[in-house]
């Protein structure tokens, strides 16, 4: 009685007002849940919303707690209510192994439900920090993703890896736009201070890398005052004027963190089309490999497959990185995230900066549930079509209003496969991301 309706055991055969509470209680939460059903069907969103919000999850771990030890006594009232020492000693030692059963299950379901909450709440405290919100810009969002690999070896940060999400704001239709590190010769956006510095874009020479605006720029505290970060600011100012997309927001994720991601997830499974190195020209002396054929992939070996160029070039490697970027959306499923919450908490913390702030979460977590049954069309600013060294930008502005406008108009039932290539290359350049992988 007391597992289906608490507090209905004391209004039986124990003190009817405690019965009553009890019961009044479980109604408010039977009422609570249909509500949150109701919100999770009409506005998921919303209802996501609750679970990445701080200040509702401090609340919800206090009430959790709070209810748990209520109906843990409620369960050993119902144990005394029952007079186990009048029964025969093995019928009492039954019911007494039963309710010790139901006791340390409802106390050990608290607990766990107790800590995904603590760290829930920890990593969204710790990660989005930020407080400023920018709406939609003609209908999407331009998230700009940022593969950070900031090494001993090296002076300042260089992002490797610069990829658009331009994911409509209605239907989680994403385009993913991929930019070459080494793109020269890039503008910066109109209102950038960067601008009044480099008028004619990033053009001094075959050393002014797109890559290399972070390391330029992160000093400049004249041209960026309010910044914590302003080689970031200036890398978004060229983004913004070599792709004519207004970004929103940044997510920086450090390479090496991406490896504790993939391991508290259990690993990815990937379609592996030609053998990857995982060394580079300078420790060539390990021949490890990363051999062909559909495997799962620990974190190590996920961060080699998304960055190795030994017998490769940049251009494959951006192809493998959105194939593995499309494998983990399609791989982390809710049912996965709730049971590895602990460990991805613990590695996002290392693996993300950003400046999506808390109040988006609950929109971005819907949109990425939307995006999961739809196809991710890219586009990647590579030869041929692209010429890194002297780009014709008029042109990629074209080319990406073109991908994004064939992404709004299509639909999850048409669409053309492309051929599979045997390097993923032609991950670069799809409209079905996961069929050309």
């Amino acid at each position: 009685m007391t597992i289906i309706f608490p507090g209905s055991a004391q209004s039986a055969v124990g003190s009817r007002f405690v019965g009553r509470i009890a019961l009044f209680v479980w109604v408010c939460l039977l009422g609570l849940g249909g509500f949150l059903a109701f919100t999770y069907f009409t506005d998921r969103a919303t209802f996501l919303g609750y679970f990445t919000n701080s200040d509702k999850l401090a609340i919800a771990r206090i009430a959790l707690v709070s209810l748990g030890v209520l109906w843990l006594m409620l369960f050993v009232d119902a144990w005394r209510l029952g007079s186990p020492f009048r029964l025969p000693f093995k019928r009492a030692a039954i019911i007494t192994l039963i309710n010790v059963g139901i006791v340390a299950g409802v106390a050990g379901s608290t607990a766990y439900a107790s800590q995904l909450i603590k760290v829930s709440r920890d990593t969204v405290k710790t990660v989005f920090t930020a407080t400023e919100t920018t709406p939609p810009l003609k209908g999407r969002y331009n998230i700009l993703m940022v593969g950070s690999d900031a090494r001993k070896d090296r002076i300042g940060v260089r992002p490797d890896s610069l990829t658009i999400a331009s994911i409509d704001a209605t239907t989680g239709r994403t385009v993913l736009v991929s930019l070459p590190r080494n793109l020269q010769n890039v503008p910066f956006a109109a209102d950038s201070p960067m601008r009044k510095v480099y008028p004619y874009g990033y053009n001094c020479g075959p050393t002014c890398l797109l890559n290399a605006v972070h390391t330029a720029a992160q000093n400049r505290t004249d041209l960026y005052p309010d910044s914590d970060d302003p080689g970031l600011e200036a890398t978004i100012d060229a983004v913004e004027g070599a792709t004519d997309l207004k970004i929103n927001y940044y997510v920086m994720v450090n390479l090496n963190g991406f490896k504790g991601l993939v391991n508290a997830v259990g690993g990815v499974t990937m379609d592996v089309k030609t053998r990857i190195a995982m060394f580079g020209h300078d420790d060539s002396y390990k021949q490890t490999y990363i051999e062909p054929g559909e495997q799962k992939l620990d974190g190590q070996q996920a961060l080699w497959y998304a960055r190795s160029r030994v017998a490769s070039d940049d251009f494959t490697r951006m192809g493998r990185q959105k194939c593995l970027m499309a494998a983990m959306l399609d791989q982390l499923s809710p049912q996965k995230v709730l049971t590895n919450a602990t460990q991805i908490a613990a590695s996002g913390k290392e693996l993300l900066s950003t400046n999506i702030p808390e109040v988006e979460l609950g929109q971005f977590a819907d949109l990425a549930l939307k995006s999961r049954g739809e196809k991710i069309g890219v586009v990647s600013l590579v030869p041929p079509v692209v010429s890194t060294v002297n780009p014709n930008f008029p042109a990629i502005h074209a080319m990406i209003q073109t991908a994004i406008k064939k992404s709004e108009k299509a639909s999850a039932a048409n669409g053309e496969k492309k051929k599979k290539d045997p390097t993923q290359r032609a991950a670069n350049t799809t409209d079905d991301l996961a069929a050309t992988c």
